[in-house]
């Protein structure tokens, strides 16, 4: 059970340094898919500015407008060009000599035998999970029926120990049963 823990957390460890030599890369993708229309536009409005100094010479809007896309060209490029897991702060790594920590380069590539022993540990985790569910409600199944057989049982006794001899309201004792005559007295009364 320890040798399997132990591969798991080696198997996480080598996840997680590939993760953080991915995070950077999908930062700069993320920032390249957003700034690509900005920088379409960008290059529209420089061929409009192209045209309009060919047609009619330079005038100040038009050099005005020139001068903002040159800026925003610029914005662009700083953007590109800032390294944005600086702005997620530093990790710190403990200067304890008994703690070994590995360098991204030094962690030896994940294989999939650790993954099939995960995924046979993952599964005999559902199973055993999956029968205390299964006994928690069939425990819960059968209080309920004994409540169920308990409240049917009560219901019997208490229909047994009624009078028999309560007079119904058709002025019939319960256990006669009225002829069409008396039916026909009882249901023509005021």
């Amino acid at each position: 059970m320890l040798l399997k823990m132990g591969h798991l957390a080696h198997s996480i460890d080598v996840r997680a340094s590939r993760l953080e030599a991915e995070v950077p890369k999908m930062i700069k993708r993320a920032i390249s898919i957003a700034l690509t229309p900005l920088k379409a536009y960008i290059n529209v409005l420089t061929a409009r500015v192209e045209v309009c100094e060919r047609g009619d010479g330079a005038i100040d809007a038009v050099t005005t407008f020139k001068a903002d896309v040159v800026e925003l060209r610029m914005d662009v490029d700083h953007l590109k060009s800032t390294y944005f897991t600086s702005l997620f702060g530093m990790v710190e790594i403990p200067n304890d000599s008994s703690i070994d920590i590995l360098a991204y380069f030094e962690v030896p590539l994940d294989t999939t035998e650790d993954d099939i022993r995960a995924d046979v540990a993952a599964a005999e985790s559902e199973a055993e999970t999956y029968e205390e569910q299964l006994g928690v409600h069939e425990e819960t199944i059968y209080e309920s029926l004994t409540d169920l057989e308990e409240v049917m049982v009560h219901a019997a006794v208490q229909t047994s120990l009624k009078d028999t001899t309560m007079v119904s309201s058709s002025g019939a004792k319960a256990d006669e049963t009225p002829n069409t005559d008396a039916l026909d007295k009882w249901m023509c009364q005021p």
